[in-house]
């Protein structure tokens, strides 16, 4: 019989800051990147934000600065990264989402553009057990400074999200689907539930044309 999930977007979903910038600003603070690559990186996220910047040559660009290390390496970081950076900023309301769909028995996992790192160390922290996500080239347990296209982004985390869901036997017409962006409209209109939550201009027009719920968190943390 087929399971109904609940998937969440991460960034201005279940935490109000950009993993993006949070993480830039971290490396920064530990000395791995000086206050010009500080700078750019956050015009990159603002023009991202705006959808004026080609983000696979963003992502792949970016990416090719970790070739060399090694997966425990990023796993660490990431971990600084959540204690340090993002712990304090999860919203209360959506670990509060997370833990409902748990006790209705509901498939949970966290669908996010990030890479998987970063991804994985939310979700370990929230006890969600599955992640979709942007994903790195690793060859021995060490980046090779590219990513695994498609970007689990626009159409490409449609097809991440439609190729776990045949794997995992999941409904995703009785599933949820939580995002606060447009980019993922195409993932919204795959589930049965799209929710939007603290959603973008575009995608709450979207929602009030298509009759989709909207929620707005406060931001209450849930640490």
């Amino acid at each position: 019989m087929s399971e109904t999930a609940a998937l969440f977007d991460m960034d201005h979903t279940l935490i109000w800051v950009n993993s993006g910038h949070s993480s830039i600003v971290l490396a920064k603070r530990m000395g791995l990147v000086n206050f010009s690559q500080l700078l750019t990186g956050i015009y990159k996220i603002l023009l991202y934000r705006l959808a004026l910047l080609n983000i696979n040559e963003w992502y792949e660009a970016n990416i090719s600065t970790l070739k060399g290390l090694s997966i425990e390496d990023m796993n660490f970081f990431a971990g600084l990264w959540f204690n340090t950076m993002v712990k304090k900023h999860l919203y209360k309301e959506g670990v509060g989402l997370i833990n409902e769909h748990r006790v209705k028995g509901h498939r949970l996992a966290i669908v996010s553009n990030a890479p998987e790192f970063f991804v994985h160390a939310l979700a370990s922290a929230l006890d969600v057990p599955e992640i979709i996500s942007t994903r790195v080239e690793t060859k021995k347990g060490v980046l090779t400074g590219k990513l695994i296209t498609p970007l689990c982004y626009g159409e490409g985390k449609l097809k991440y999200t439609l190729s776990w869901a045949e794997e995992n036997d999941i409904d995703l017409g009785s599933s949820y689907f939580y995002t606060d962006s447009n980019f993922d409209l195409a993932v919204m209109c795959s589930v049965g539930h799209p929710v939007a939550v603290n959603p973008d201009f575009r995608l709450k027009r979207q929602a009030k044309i298509n009759g989709w719920p909207i929620l707005n968190f406060r931001k209450i943390s849930a640490f």
